[in-house]
């Protein structure tokens, strides 16, 4: 009931903490590489995530680190060597994210950011039930 009581902005600023949070998440026995780190979580506070659902992020992650890994191995390989996200592995972080965000979205996933849902109406009268309690005496 809380999150309804919001503000559109309040929403959209807790719902990209969540998915941050979701991205900083790590299976205990393997750690991620630093350069994957470097790309999610740029991914995540720069808001090109905010269209992918909380509860898709983590397939998110774990499916486009694979689609980098295997179709644009140069940009984790530039970030490991060079120690630095320069403006052109930006670029082309950006350019892979654009592209396998398509095909993710488009795979079936119907994707709602948090605090754009639509209005719940009313449950129709069939569907409502009421319980009299009542008390005892002892």
């Amino acid at each position: 009931m809380f999150a309804s009581d919001l503000d559109p902005a309040s929403r959209a600023q807790l719902a990209k903490g969540a998915r941050l949070i979701e991205l900083l998440k790590q299976k205990q026995a393997s750690p991620m590489a630093v350069e994957e780190q470097v790309v999610v979580i740029w991914a995540g506070t720069t808001g090109q995530l905010d269209d992918i659902a909380v509860g898709d992020i983590k397939t998110f992650e774990e499916q486009f680190l694979d689609y980098l890994r295997r179709k644009q191995p140069g940009l984790l390989s530039a970030i490991r060597e060079t120690k630095k996200f320069d403006d052109d592995t930006q670029a082309g972080v950006l350019d892979a994210i654009n592209t396998f965000k398509e095909q993710f979205l488009a795979g079936g996933k119907e994707s709602v950011p948090i605090g754009h849902e639509p209005e719940p109406g009313a449950l129709p009268e069939a569907e409502v039930e009421q319980v009299k309690i009542v008390k005892r005496k002892r």
